[in-house]
Parts: structure tokens; sequence; C-alpha cells
């Protein structure tokens, strides 16, 4: 199994620390890491000293891959920005002399879920800007639209109704564990038909459970999908910048 974390976390002395520890301990989890210093790729500049001297310590790491964030406004932002900050991730290693700050890939926030031709051409030319670039280790794609329906999920032709092939992973559900727990998600997410290597789930505001409960949401979300992550914070637009208390146990279920 695999965890996809957005690390929205400032690099500040020992922050990223728990990440470090968490995949030194459990090698045989894959963890795919968001990389996000200014809401993308900080335009115009290069990321602060900070993030300059951490981002390069994630490669020590086999088993971490890092994306770097691009939100596309749900295809509202002109194309041409977009393109802009994907060249931009590209620039980093050659601008700075160190090939460890290259990204794998790119993670596109706030897609859009249903089929639309011009957002479908829109992501398809974001698509091919990442796949056609040199500089990205594993052109990895990953799309988040925050939640594509149960409709979608359970129909055959889920392809023809969504964006899934344009991309490595899909996030397929980004809500609070109240909304997991939801009747039409909750059994959508357990019954679709869909390659779960496709997939991601990404729950928030979790309530302090024990251990055994634990293993058991992780298991379910892993019947979900191949790509999880688990928090318990719970305030809004807060939920990947920092790391829970929950996360030494999250990492551990899924390894287990």
């Amino acid at each position: 199994m695999s965890i996809l974390l957005p690390l929205y976390v400032y690099p500040s002395a020992g922050a990223w620390d728990p990440l470090y520890t968490a995949a030194k301990a459990h090698r045989d989890v894959d963890f795919t890491v968001v990389i996000n210093p200014c809401s993308g790729p900080c335009m115009g500049s290069l990321p602060d000293k900070v993030y300059l001297d951490e981002i390069p310590n994630l490669k020590n790491y086999s088993n971490i891959r890092t994306l770097g964030y691009v939100a596309t406004n749900y295809t509202t932002k002109p194309i041409n920005d977009v393109l802009s900050e994907i060249h931009t991730y590209t620039t980093w290693p050659k601008l700075t002399n160190n090939t460890k700050l290259k990204v794998d890939g790119i993670f596109f926030d706030e897609t859009p879920s249903e089929y639309d031709p011009a957002k479908y051409s829109y992501l398809k030319t974001a698509a091919a800007s990442v796949r056609n670039a040199t500089n990205f280790r594993d052109k990895f794609i990953v799309h988040n639209p925050g939640l594509v329906s149960p409709t979608i999920l359970n129909s055959k032709t889920y392809l023809q109704q969504s964006y899934m092939n344009l991309s490595d992973i899909t996030v397929v559900f980004e809500e609070s564990f109240t909304k997991w727990l939801d009747k039409s998600n909750f059994d959508a997410l357990q019954s679709h038909k869909i390659k779960k290597s496709k997939l991601a789930v990404l729950i928030h505001s979790i309530p302090t459970v024990a251990g055994k409960v634990l293993d058991f949401v992780v298991e379910q979300m892993e019947d979900a999908a191949d790509w999880v992550f688990l928090t318990d914070v719970g305030a809004t637009d807060q939920y990947y910048h920092s790391f829970s208390g929950l996360f030494e146990g999250f990492v551990r279920a899924v390894d287990g």
C-alpha cells in the first residue's frame, strides 16, 4: 500500500522528521509527497532557503516520490499560467545546481470531476506538458477533484465521464471522516470496479481512536484505493499543515 501525503508543513528545523522517521522505519510503504512552497512553485523566484535546504533531504529515501503542486482552479486558471508553473518546477535543479531538487511529477489540485470537452482539452494539454518534460523523473500525474460522485464511480463508462485516463492517480475522495461514513459515499467507494492503483482517498477530521479502530479504518480505505492518507486535524484549510498525532499509527497500519 502507498501513502499520498500533501506535505504543506513549513520545513522549519525538524518539522519533516515524522516523515523521515516513517520512511526509514517502513521501507515497504511508498510515500508520494506533494511539495507546495508557495501554493505552487513560487513564480518569479525560487522557494526560500529553508525549502531549498530541506527538499533535497527527501531524496535520501528511496520510498519517497516528490510531486510539485499546481492548482487549476477547476480549469478557470489560464492554461498558460498552469504550463508556466509546471515549467518552473523543471528549472529548480539547474537554477540551484542541485539535482536533488528535481521533482518526479505534478499534483494538479482543484481539477474538475465530471467530463466536459473543453476541460478535457485543458487537462490534456497540462498532462502533455508533464509527460513531455525532461526534468520530471517519473512524469507522474495526480488529479485532485476532491470528490468523484458515486454515480461516476459505479458507472461502467467512468472513463468517458471523467478525466482518469489523463492521470496516474485520481483523488476520488478528500473529505471529512463524517462524510466518509455517509452511506452513499462509503458504499460507492467500497463497491466500484475501477483499478485501485489508479485511485486515492484522503480523509481529515477523524476523531481520536484506539489502535485497532485505526487499523480497521485503514483497511476500509484500502478496500477503496491503493493510495491513502488520514489525519485527525479538523481545522479548515489546515488539514495538511502539520503532522497528525495519528501519523505514526496510520503509517504502521498501512504497513500492516
